[in-house]
């Protein structure tokens, strides 16, 4: 029997936003850890996902090092810029819907549930980053450093099974 079938909602929405809020933080990061998971140990799940084809996750893995690396660079546009707003909003409504139709629920649902986390996630992590580095005196940097294993550690606990 399939394992989609039998997620529970809360499983799908706990996963939705968790990812949704990743891509919030690092766009190309939540597509890179859905498009693995879909394309390995997670195929009962999401085997039929775009995300889960062949050369997908090493597409999004190396703009996800590109995006890691562009990130700590003088003169990254903030994540709240239109261009980086929208990559994030792309990213999160792509990975929710793709979790949601894994789990054979509402993908419409899913794609403004994963939209809606990403940009509350890129608006809070800014927002932490800035009065963090402003009040510690921490270089933005090394915080987005930090801030990169936050990402890649929700991002793969939200895909972790809980059986």
């Amino acid at each position: 029997m399939n394992q989609a079938k039998n997620r529970s909602d809360f499983e799908t929405l706990s996963r939705i936003i968790s990812l949704g809020a990743v891509a919030g933080l690092r766009a190309m990061l939540a597509p890179a850890l859905f498009s693995r998971a879909a394309s390995s140990y997670r195929k009962a799940d999401f085997g039929d996902s775009l995300l889960a084809s062949a050369y997908v996750p090493a597409v999004f893995a190396t703009l996800t090092v590109g995006e890691l690396v562009g990130d700590k660079l003088p003169g990254t546009p903030n994540r709240t810029e239109l261009l980086g707003l929208a990559a994030r909003v792309v990213s999160g409504a792509v990975v929710g819907g793709s979790i949601s139709a894994g789990y054979r629920k509402s993908v419409p649902a899913g794609i403004a549930l994963g939209a809606l986390a990403a940009v509350a996630a890129a608006y809070a992590g800014q927002n932490i980053r800035r009065v963090v580095s402003n009040q510690s005196g921490i270089p933005s940097p090394l915080l987005g450093a930090v801030e990169d294993l936050i990402a890649v550690g929700i991002g793969t606990a939200a895909l972790r099974d809980g059986e």
